[in-house]
């Protein structure tokens, strides 16, 4: 976190009001009091793109939904699926034996683009079907 914004001593009990108005209550800045000003503190942009980058790796789908994801990209469940889960442990234990599939571990297989068939799958495209399912790309 950085410093966006302070208040420095003296200040009237309104300029206080107002500071916490503008940087706390409209821009969600945390307020920090010091012996000698105000402080409006918030997230760098770097520290912004951390948190985005972890909540869309916390995104899950169910086994069957992620399944079917392949399934839209043009894959075959027995010829090209299941094959490919048999040299991807990791991916396949996860999609028989836990309740969710999450976008980080998923989009991790797929670092580096893999072809499978015809088709080539790469981490930008599952996350992307992540978002599709969670409906964050739906228009409102």
């Amino acid at each position: 976190m950085e410093i966006k914004a302070k208040l420095e001593k003296p200040y009237t009990d309104e300029q206080r009001c107002n500071f916490i108005v503008e940087y706390n209550h409209q821009q969600g800045y945390e307020i920090r009091i010091t012996k000698i000003e105000l402080q409006a503190w918030g997230y760098t942009e770097e520290e912004k793109e951390q948190q985005e980058e972890e909540r869309v790796n916390n995104l899950t789908m169910t086994a069957l939904d992620f399944i079917g994801v392949l399934e839209k990209f043009g894959l075959d469940y027995y010829t090209e699926i299941k094959p490919f889960l048999e040299t991807h442990p990791n991916l396949d234990k996860q999609l028989k034996y836990c309740q969710n599939v999450w976008c980080g571990v998923a989009k991790q297989v797929f670092v580096t683009p893999i072809t499978i068939g015809n088709i080539t799958i790469t981490s930008e495209m599952v996350e992307q079907a992540f978002k599709d399912k969670t409906g964050e790309n739906d228009e409102n």
